[in-house]
């Protein structure tokens, strides 16, 4: 039976809004000083080698962010990422090493990873991408449920107020970063994702290029050319949960256009969100 640690931070900075981590990793070195520096920093950290255990000793996955190291041992890193997201939609950030393969990192996002780290790096910037990583899930749940509304983005403040895209019964509210699909369920959308959609809908019908959707979707400095198209199948994914669009699948509304890149398919109207 794999055992399960428990870092709380017991003496040190205040509870950080009752955030948990799950640190998944087979190196004991590893998880005890991050397990560590995260419960100093005021995160409750259960950390094991597996994951086993671990969905019954998390107390709330509403609060929790997951960090998981592709490489386990005996266990294969990808299955268990395939796993912990059918069993939640919490934050998964990817542990990698150099040994890696790119196609492991592809698979991992394309599975619904959120955020992705190469070995080795520093305790703050890990700890800075969790707190991201809650932030926006928590701003999601908040507004699934309906219990608020998320805080305007700094690049959308001056934008003139609120802008809906609507195309074949689903809606993007730019500001509010949400997207409903025709049954008027909230898709849940990666930073990358809403950037990914974002740029389709402000050209539909246009051949978009693979370096043109790169840039506008970068979210980190070393993101492989390849992460475009793992963004681009996990979109048409979110299309055909969603029910897709009058019969056309997630294939189809984002084509792929040989030689060109990709292209939107469906009529998008703009519509004006002021007052509401």
């Amino acid at each position: 039976m794999t055992e399960v640690e428990l870092s709380s931070g017991a003496g040190t900075l205040p509870r950080t809004d009752g955030l948990s981590v799950v640190l998944i990793d087979d190196d004991h070195e590893f998880r005890s000083a991050i397990g560590n520096y995260l419960a100093m920093n005021g995160i409750e950290v259960w950390s094991s080698s597996g994951p086993e255990g671990l969905h019954d000793a998390a107390p709330d996955w509403s609060r929790t962010v997951i960090v998981l190291d592709l490489q386990l041992g005996g266990l294969d890193g990808i299955d268990v990422m395939r796993s912990l997201r059918a069993a939640t939609d919490a934050p998964i950030i990817l542990v990698t090493g150099h040994r890696i393969s790119e196609m492991d990192r592809v698979i991992g996002l394309e599975l619904g990873a959120d955020d992705y780290l190469v070995k080795p790096f520093g305790p703050r910037e890990l700890l800075a991408r969790i707190r991201v990583q809650a932030r926006r899930y928590q701003e999601f749940c908040s507004v699934r449920d309906g219990q608020g509304t998320r805080a305007e983005p700094e690049d959308l403040k001056s934008a003139g107020g609120r802008r809906i895209y609507a195309f074949s019964g689903w809606e993007l509210d730019r500001r509010l970063r949400i997207l409903k699909d025709p049954s008027g369920h909230v898709v849940k959308l990666t930073k990358g994702d809403f950037a990914l959609l974002l740029a389709f809908l402000d050209a539909p019908g246009r051949p978009l290029s693979r370096e043109y959707l790169l840039n506008a979707t970068r979210v980190h400095e070393d993101v492989f050319d390849r992460s475009v198209d793992v963004q681009i199948l996990r979109l048409r994914r979110r299309f055909d949960k969603g029910g897709g669009a009058g019969g056309r699948s997630g294939r189809e509304i984002i084509r792929t256009d040989r030689g060109s890149g990709y292209v939107f398919t469906l009529s998008v109207d703009v519509e004006s969100g002021d007052g509401s």
